[in-house]
């Protein structure tokens, strides 16, 4: 232990060489400074938070994921407010022992930036060779960062004996106590509860709470120094009792309400270019017994007719049995047909027990004009229609025309889901969805577009959820240009003499829902490439998680509710978690096997296989946590090498292997000390030969010290073997270190807080980027941040970054 006085006199010097950074792999890229949580608890939604170092140039941001054991990567649309990008994923994807993902931020040129680097082309369609990963800690394993002391998981106490006692002793370094939240059966009851160093203790009794016999829930939210959320744990009990009351705690009958106020003005200074961003954002809630009424406006200095809307709005009432609001929002419909998709609208959904129904309409785009590219006069119009046909071109005045860049039509989508079963035993429901191109919308543009979906989806839990069976199917029809309206009745005569009056038919029908011409698919129901479907089989006994499912999406399926949704595919998937050892580890393994060519309208069929096996270990007493795991994915399409087959022919395996760790230490201070190493090689085995070969080793040190001091340093070696893409066999190295220092110290009891850290890169890529901040908390609820970062770079001017930021919480 450090005397308090000594360690104020070393301050200086220790800003300069110790570091409290978030555990990072570092990464390559300009505009990312970082992305939270990096731990998460099993089968509880997830929301990843990407802050933007850079947001100047960016139109909008995806997330690609896929849970563990899976080959295809889903996609959800992160909404980008101010420099922070965030999506919440569903329970369903986030198993153990980890997530995987990637970001690709679009940019306003059109082009794509990953992260991490990518080695695609097109990270939409080929994902780059190295991913993140967000650590899943098992429900039922001991939690690695909120250790419930009491009562026992699944425990059976009288009322009066309920005494939850949790230590945060393992907590991360970079979560702030004092802003944990403690939820009893979704009620906030952090202000009832006894804080004490890593301690926190909530005895119900003592808030005039009266638990209903049965099962409950206390849940612990860890905050990060941002406030982002970093960390959720929860721990089930049961109180027992004549079951049938209904209890409240008093403070959930009576009023309360809370605002939240964030202000930012920021200037980002890129290629001696500089920009200034001003941003407000107000959240207010207010509820009263069963009911709840929210909003959240952000307003930014971004916003901007001629691109998609950067501010954000949203109102909405809330109970058990009824949410209604308007604004943006990402309603959750089965997600092959509307999932992670930001609707500007009507949000809403009635709940009455074995009947349900949802509904959102709105807009997914909104209308963009085109650009006026150049003028010139009528005399001239012959010219300039010859050298560029396929632009549009419009009458400016008597003497003048212009040539314009086509816009963006305003896209509509309608959706509802009408329900029948609770969902706890069983669920049966019917999804409609309808998209439409508002032609009217903008002067300039082609080919707007209609889509319809019709779909089910099935669910059935029986002996208290051990087995579990779930089921969608979708029907898509989209038409890929309704600017022509729907055929007439001399079209038709003329093109289908053979079947006009089955033709006129079908058109009389169908144009109800969507527009019928040339353009529409299908056009014919002799195969079914329009149709999508899966299902899956879960049991869970023994200690024993065993999961079965199967996958079909044809080659035309398409829907305006997942834009990137992959298709023509085929397959079938097996998956299975083990639990030994008093649940402290897990071996789960692996396998899937899909295929494309679903309608046989290609020359080969590509068939993918994919191993995957992982050990985890969660650390009991002083032994470190550990997982180790191998993935194998595999992709031949059965074609040669020689002759004509060569250039399209698929051969190539991808072996990875990777290991995490971490342990908890307590040596003058409470340590974390961090290890990851993860290495991929990708054999081409095609006449291209795009082999890709990358190994990550990053390991570093988080403490926090008994005085008001939190550091930690954190190194990442990453070695990349690439393909030239020029020349088959080509290769070129990109080999890089990152390191990251820095450390946070607070004055005046947690009033003042300051930031410092450094962290260079050498090697192929360099750079330095430096960073100090400054958090005043000068009265209750309201703080003001002071933010300023350097990035060094070699070979062009430096990027500046300075924000202010006050915070209130009322």
């Amino acid at each position: 232990m450090f005397p308090y006085r000594a360690m104020n006199r070393l301050l200086p010097s220790i800003l300069l060489i110790v570091a409290a950074v978030i555990p990072s792999v570092g990464q390559v890229n300009t505009r990312i400074a970082s992305v939270d949580p990096s731990e998460a608890p099993g089968k509880t939604p997830l929301t990843l938070t990407a802050t933007l170092q850079q947001v100047e140039g960016v139109d909008h941001v995806l997330l690609f994921y896929r849970p563990f054991g899976e080959t295809e990567y889903r996609q959800a649309d992160m909404d980008l407010t101010g420099n922070t990008a965030s999506a919440t994923l569903p329970a369903g994807v986030v198993l153990p022992p980890f997530l995987e993902y990637y970001i690709v931020l679009a940019l306003h040129d059109g082009s794509l930036e990953t992260y991490p680097l990518g080695e695609s082309a097109n990270p939409l369609a080929a994902p780059p060779e190295r991913t993140m990963r967000v650590t899943v800690v098992d429900e039922e394993a001991e939690d690695m960062q909120v250790v419930f002391l009491s009562p026992d998981r699944f425990g059976v106490l009288d009322p009066a004996d309920v005494v939850v006692s949790i230590s945060l002793l393992r907590a991360d370094t970079t979560v702030t106590r004092r802003a944990t939240e403690v939820l009893l059966d979704g009620a906030d009851v952090t202000v009832g509860c006894v804080f004490s160093d890593d301690l926190i203790i909530l005895v119900p009794e003592n808030l005039s709470f009266v638990l209903a016999p049965g099962q409950h829930r206390v849940t612990v939210r860890l905050f990060d120094r941002d406030g982002t959320l970093a960390h959720v744990a929860s721990l089930p009990f049961t109180v027992t009792g004549e079951s049938g009351g209904v209890f409240m705690p008093r403070h959930e009958r009576e009023f309360s309400y809370g605002v939240n106020l964030d202000a930012e003005s920021r200037r980002e200074e890129v290629q001696q270019t500089g920009t200034w961003y001003n941003r407000v954002r107000i959240k207010a809630e207010a509820k009263t017994g069963d009911w709840k009424a929210e909003s959240n406006v952000f307003v930014t200095s971004d916003e901007k007719s001629n691109r998609q809307p950067q501010n954000r709005y949203f109102a909405g009432v809330s109970s058990s049995w009824l949410h209604a609001g308007y604004g943006d929002s990402y309603p959750s419909f089965p997600d092959i047909i509307l999932s992670g998709k930001r609707v500007r609208g009507v949000n809403a959904g009635l709940d009455l027990g074995d009947f349900r129904i949802d509904l959102t309409a709105g807009s997914t785009v909104r209308a963009v004009e085109g650009t006026l590219v150049n003028t010139f006069s009528a005399d001239s119009f012959a010219v300039q229609y010859a050298r560029d046909p396929g632009a549009p071109y419009g009458r400016i005045d008597s003497a003048t025309w212009g040539k314009f860049a086509y816009g963006t039509y305003a896209r509509k989508i309608f959706a509802i889901r009408p329900s029948f079963g609770s969902g706890k035993i069983w669920q049966f429901g019917l999804t409609f969805l309808h998209g439409i191109d508002e032609t009217t919308s903008i002067l300039y543009g082609i080919r707007p577009q209609e889509n319809a979906v019709l779909g089910a989806d099935f669910k059935l839990r029986l002996d208290d959820g051990r087995i579990a069976f779930n089921s969608q199917g979708g029907f898509s029809a989209y038409n890929s240009d309704i600017s022509s309206g729907s055929f007439t009745d001399a079209y038709i005569d003329t093109v289908y003499k053979n079947d006009a009056e089955t033709v006129k038919r079908a058109r009389d029908v169908l144009q109800h829902v969507i527009t019928v011409n040339d353009n529409l698919r299908p056009l014919s129901l002799k195969k079914f490439s329009t149709l999508a479907y899966d299902a899956s089989l879960a049991l869970q006994y023994f200690d024993n998680s065993l999961k079965g499912g199967y996958v079909f999406r044809g080659s035309d399926y398409a829907t305006f509710g997942q834009s990137y949704l992959r298709k023509d595919i085929q397959g079938f998937n097996l998956l299975d978690r083990i639990r030994l050892l008093s649940n402290q580890t897990i071996l789960t393994v692996g396998y899937e096997q899909l295929h494309d060519n679903t309608d046989n309208a290609k020359a080969a069929t590509t068939v993918t296989r994919n191993v995957n096996a992982a050990f985890s270990y969660y650390g009991a007493g002083t032994f470190p946590r550990v997982t180790v795991g191998y993935a194998r994915l595999a992709n031949n399409n059965g074609l040669s090498s020689t002759g004509g087959d060569s250039l399209s022919m698929v051969d190539d395996m991808t072996n990875r292997y990777y290991l995490q760790s971490s342990y908890d230490f307590v040596a003058g201070a409470s340590h974390t000390a961090k290890l990851s190493i993860s290495t991929s090689d990708l054999a081409d085995h095609s006449p291209r030969r795009f082999d890709v070969k990358n190994l990550t080793v990053a390991f570093g040190l988080s403490s926090k010290f008994t005085v008001p001091l939190e550091t930690s340093a954190d190194v990442a070696i990453n070695t990349n073997d690439l393909p030239t893409g020029t020349t088959a066999g080509g290769r070129r190295r990109l080999d890089y270190t990152t390191v990251d220092f820095n450390c946070t110290y607070a004055f005046l009891a947690d009033a003042l807080s300051v930031n410092a850290g450094y962290s260079p890169t050498f090697g192929d890529f360099r750079r330095t980027v430096s960073n100090m901040s400054v958090t005043w908390a000068f009265r209750q609820g309201m703080k003001v941040l002071l933010q300023f970062t350097n990035y060094g770079n070699v070979g062009t001017p430096d990027d500046n970054f300075v924000s202010l930021r006050y915070q209130c919480d009322i």
